[in-house]
């Protein structure tokens, strides 16, 4: 994740370790609390929620927060129809 370009500022770095860290937390109630790392998987979500022009270039914090938004919406929504009595 260090190594990664688009994430040059100390604010978007920080952006994406705690989005990435909401992702994980949601994701982790689909696995029944095993042991199992999350982060590549809540790094993917994000870098596909991203617009597609910012998949190579330079990340904002907002952009990030945006991302992340869209990923916890989309698990919320998840969460929300597994739970539910129709399946």
């Amino acid at each position: 994740m260090e190594n990664n370009k688009k994430y040059e500022t100390p604010e978007a770095k920080e952006a994406l370790i705690d989005g990435l860290s909401f992702i994980c937390q949601k994701l982790y109630k689909y696995f029944d609390g095993k042991k199992t790392n999350l982060m590549p998987i809540s790094q993917l979500l994000v870098s596909l929620a991203l617009q597609d022009k910012k998949q190579y270039e330079n990340v904002s914090s907002e952009e990030i927060f945006v991302a992340v938004e869209k990923v916890l919406d989309l698990l919320e929504m998840m969460t929300r129809k597994r739970d539910s009595d129709i399946h």
